[in-house]
């Protein structure tokens, strides 16, 4: 078994109410990113907060290259059944690709109450990467991130790789065109968070995702302070208000026949 650097570990906050979430990291990262929301929102929810380690993560960029899309979701699907059978209400929430995930699992993990999606890169900015990535995967095993922007974030404990592997970045564009094709099959009530200093993600992402949704019971959230990385940002306690208020209010509906 690979050596998780202990930075990336994932987290399990066991509550003592019906409610519990599915807490997803993005690519390249890990659940640390996920921390500082998910301690907050259990420490005054009181709900329990599963942070899983996404196959591929955590450790070397090169186990991310030999992971698909297909292998994060099982992972995905895997601890949502084991909460689903253990809790009355159960969220998927996710940051990013997690994002992504969330919506996924909204449309084929049955019973879930709702899906949370934080700044889904339904559109990235990164245009060009998006489009390389296919042809250069066989030859290029990474393409490096650059200037690192993220450097407070590190201090602040988030463990995440210094490139992008090719063939996973790959993958990930294709979990996002699946998304595009899917989402009007996603019935259940819906959170979508936007940042609106977001310089990952394009802004026309989070309205495409609502006006395919066919679900009229979607809660938007803006945050017009933060950047990609809400979770760890000056407004995540706005996050976890508008999270305790959604599960508590989705909480009371039957969704599970969705």
């Amino acid at each position: 078994m690979k050596k998780v650097n202990p930075k990336a570990k994932p987290f399990y906050f066991k509550g003592k109410t019906d409610n519990a979430l599915l807490f997803l990291h993005g690519f390249t990262a890990s659940p640390s990113e996920l921390l500082p929301t998910a301690e907050l929102l259990h420490e005054i929810n009181g709900c329990t907060v599963s942070g899983i380690l996404l196959p591929g993560h955590g450790t070397h960029p090169a186990d991310l290259n030999t992971t698909t899309w297909q292998d994060w979701y099982e992972a995905v699907q895997e601890e949502g059944e084991k909460l689903l059978e253990r809790y009355p209400h159960v969220f998927v929430a996710g940051l990013s690709m997690g994002g992504l995930l969330s919506l996924h699992a909204g449309i084929h993990l049955q019973g879930l109450n709702g899906v949370v999606a934080i700044n889904a890169p339904v559109f990235t900015q990164y245009r060009l990467l998006s489009a390389a990535a296919p042809l250069m995967q066989h030859m290029l095993p990474y393409f490096t991130k650059g200037a690192r922007k993220d450097d407070e974030l590190a201090r602040k404990g988030r463990f995440d790789y210094n490139c992008y592997p090719v063939r996973a970045y790959t993958s990930l564009t294709q979990l996002r065109n699946t998304i595009i094709k899917e989402l009007e099959e996603l019935r259940l009530p819906s959170m979508l968070v936007q940042s609106l200093r977001d310089r990952a993600v394009r802004s026309g992402s989070v309205e495409y995702i609502k006006d395919h949704l066919p679900n009229s019971r979607v809660k938007m959230v803006t945050l017009p302070k933060s950047g990609h990385i809400a979770t760890m940002d000056e407004e995540k306690n706005i996050l976890v208000h508008e999270l305790v208020e959604f599960m508590e209010s989705e909480s009371k509906i039957d969704n599970r026949g969705i």
